[in-house]
């Protein structure tokens, strides 16, 4: 991989804010209403305070070993054998991510816009206009994030205006929907749904300076936080507590209450272009860092031309579920469920190892 660290700030609050914001354009709101009905919206906020201190402690770990990425963090506390079966897990775990999520928003595309046309062909177009994207590198994948971030945010915010006199406040009730107990539990259940903010870590070495991506990292993390609950109480407000749990895509069934009267029909094929670009824009992030963190256990400098068995392996794994209700349902709520531990612990394990081997206090 070349290298030449040209990368700044706005390119990774960019990356970050697409690759993670997009949460809220996806299956994840359908996912976590069929938990905890119209309260579902608190559920990312108890997640991220549950994660993210797991997040800037590997953040301050960075810092402390200097000119490492995650993969060398964790050899150069652990070991280069736990460090990597650490390592591998993470891509694992991420991997499996990807293929279930790819094929959500596949499901999303032939149900909406071409029922008639096969998974399969959809799948292979979707996943090979990401591979060809990842293919350019990451610096042309943070610059494009970072042009193509401007448009993205003017369609959420138009469409977040025009649905405004929708929302219904009352909606709101009952407050914890079908319990406190059921939003908690799912909230600690669903931490890793933020999980992605510590795949960019893999990257901790690649921007200008290391400045830079603390920097990148924290603006974009409160900011999708920000994002996901905004849009989350914002499905709450328009749906009512009966139908909240039942919509499948949230944020395309909500461009349906938008019209500008009779001359202007089919709006919500102006704001499917930009989910479009946004979603392409996610997979693209998604393959190249799988890529590179894989490339990283084993050791292999030059990793773009991992990027195309990957993206045909993610088609592979990702059409094994018979539909979507099994492959989100099932699938992906026991993934999110098992990606939970990993990733609140391992910054938490490497921090005591690295403490009681005297590292911390090193300058």
């Amino acid at each position: 991989m070349k290298d030449h660290k040209t990368l700044k700030t706005r390119e990774l609050f960019a990356m970050m804010t697409i690759f993670v914001g997009m949460k809220l354009a996806d299956t994840t709101p359908s996912l976590l209403s069929s938990k905890a009905s119209n309260a579902f919206w608190m559920i990312p906020i108890i997640s991220f305070i549950v994660i993210i201190p797991s997040f800037l402690l590997l953040i301050f770990l960075l810092k402390k070993y200097k000119d490492k990425n995650l993969i060398q963090l964790l050899e150069a506390i652990l070991g280069t054998y736990l460090g990597k079966a650490l390592g591998f897990t993470i891509f694992l775990s991420a991997f499996l991510s990807l293929s279930l999520d790819s094929r959500n928003y596949v499901e999303q595309i032939k149900l909406l816009y071409f029922p008639e046309s096969p998974t399969t062909i959809l799948y292979f177009v979707f996943i090979g206009v990401a591979f060809i994207g990842a293919k350019k590198g990451l610096e042309v994948i943070g610059y494009s994030s970072w042009i193509g971030l401007p448009l993205i945010k003017f369609s959420m915010l138009l469409m977040a205006f025009l649905i405004f006199d929708r929302i219904i406040l009352l909606r709101i009730f009952p407050i914890f929907g079908d319990g406190l107990d059921v939003v908690l539990t799912q909230g600690i259940k669903k931490a890793s749904i933020f999980s992605e903010l510590f795949l960019f870590t893999i990257a901790y070495t690649a921007f200008k300076d290391t400045n830079t991506f603390r920097k990148g990292s924290y603006l974009g993390s409160f900011v999708v936080i920000f994002e996901i609950t905004f849009f989350f109480l914002l499905y709450t407000l328009v749906f009512d507590y009966n139908s909240v749990g039942k919509v499948a895509f949230p944020f395309h069934d909500i461009t349906q209450y938008i019209n500008f009267g009779d001359y202007f029909t089919n709006v919500e094929t102006f704001f499917m272009v930009f989910w479009l670009l946004a979603a392409y824009m996610r997979f693209i992030i998604f393959l190249y860092l799988i890529a590179w963190i894989f490339a990283a256990v084993f050791n292999i400098k030059e990793f773009e031309p991992l990027i195309l068995p990957f993206a045909f392996f993610t088609i592979i794994i990702g059409m094994i579920p018979d539909n979507t209700l099994l492959n989100d349902l099932f699938y992906r709520d026991r993934l999110l469920n098992y990606m939970t531990p990993l990733f609140i612990s391992f910054p938490i394990i490497l921090w005591i190892v690295a403490f009681f081997k005297g590292d911390l206090k090193k300058t």
